[in-house]
């Protein structure tokens, strides 16, 4: 086994690059270079987006085990997938419930809550959209990465990602953990995804991924009891003009003088024209950082989604995450 402890390529991900070869005698083959390594990343970064518009027609179903704080929920989540314009995600954890159909330009959502929950919009984010939590700013900062290789197939074998040993981001709790990765067709995927981030964490066993011919026609059939949404899978997205860089609320650690950020969770609908027609406080002490947080959302201005030549209202999730810098 080979390992190249430094970065060879800079990523999206913004993280320092641990490349590991298996199953190859020292001698017997000479270390990869950076364009063979961006092109192994790319390629199962490629092979690897379920929501892919080249992706065949699939049925997934994950088993989810759920903790935030000390509540521990066991759940599913299950994808129905045609095209990026028609499929369908059932959501089932505890008394959570939500079905979200995807019908060309409409997007049906039906649940049994007020708004989107965390578990449901945490468990997307590493299942189905898994490039939110892969793109966070800052990460690289605090963590090491390490891709595994096969040397002979060169497929990917796992991801790792943790934070740097003898730093403060211990205390951060982020850690992200890809395994036993399966072949579909041109699809390769982890049938283990396991997330640690700050007082929240998800273990998900993909239990079936198989390719489907043809779907029973009631799976695309539109929610009589959903609330519709225009919708696009990927919209023009106008930022708002700001004075200068947003700054979260930070907490200091007055004994040692480190800087984190709190967990902090809200949901809301954006209108049209970007002002906010709703934001709800889902994780956090409802005083201090969160507080003024939820204070700026409801009126700051926020995004524009345009589909089509058309700006669209939509419901979007915002996180702050236990992030420390390194000491």
């Amino acid at each position: 086994m080979w390992r190249i402890a430094k970065p060879v390529i800079p990523l999206a991900f913004a993280l320092a690059l641990v490349l590991v070869l298996s199953s190859v005698p020292a001698l017997a083959q000479s270390l990869p270079d950076k364009n063979e390594v961006r092109e192994w990343i790319k390629k199962a970064q490629e092979a690897s987006d379920l929501g892919s518009p080249g992706a065949a027609p699939y049925h997934l179903v994950a088993k989810i085990r759920y903790a935030i704080g000390d509540k521990t929920m066991d759940g599913t989540y299950e994808i129905l997938w045609a095209a990026p314009d028609r499929y369908r995600v059932e959501f089932r954890m505890g008394d959570i419930g939500e079905t979200d159909l995807v019908l060309g330009d409409k997007k049906y959502v039906e649940r049994n809550t007020q708004t989107m929950t965390l578990p449901m919009w945490s468990v997307s984010s590493i299942l189905f959209f898994f490039s939110s939590f892969a793109n966070r700013p800052n990460v690289g900062e605090i963590m090491d990465r390490e891709f595994c290789f096969d040397a002979k197939t060169r497929e990917l074998m796992g991801i790792h990602a943790h934070p740097k040993p003898h730093s403060s981001a211990v205390n951060a709790a982020l850690a992200l953990d890809l395994t036993d990765y399966a072949n579909l067709g041109k699809m390769r995927y982890p049938r283990r995804l396991v997330r640690r981030w700050g007082p929240e964490s998800i273990d998900a066993t993909i239990e079936k991924w198989e390719s489907v011919q043809d779907f029973d026609e009631t799976v695309f059939a539109p929610l009589p009891n959903s609330t519709v949404w225009d919708w696009c899978s990927t919209p023009k997205i106008e930022m708002p003009k700001s004075d200068g860089p947003y700054a979260p609320p930070i907490n200091v650690d007055s004994m040692s003088g480190s800087l984190s950020f709190p967990y902090i969770a809200l949901y809301k609908v954006v209108r049209a024209d970007g002002t906010v027609k709703e934001a709800t406080l889902l994780f956090g002490s409802p005083n201090g950082p969160a507080k003024e947080l939820l204070e700026r959302q409801r009126h700051d201005r926020s995004a524009v989604f345009v589909c089509d030549g058309k700006p669209v209202e939509y419901e979007a999730m915002f996180v702050i995450g236990p992030l420390s810098p390194v000491h």
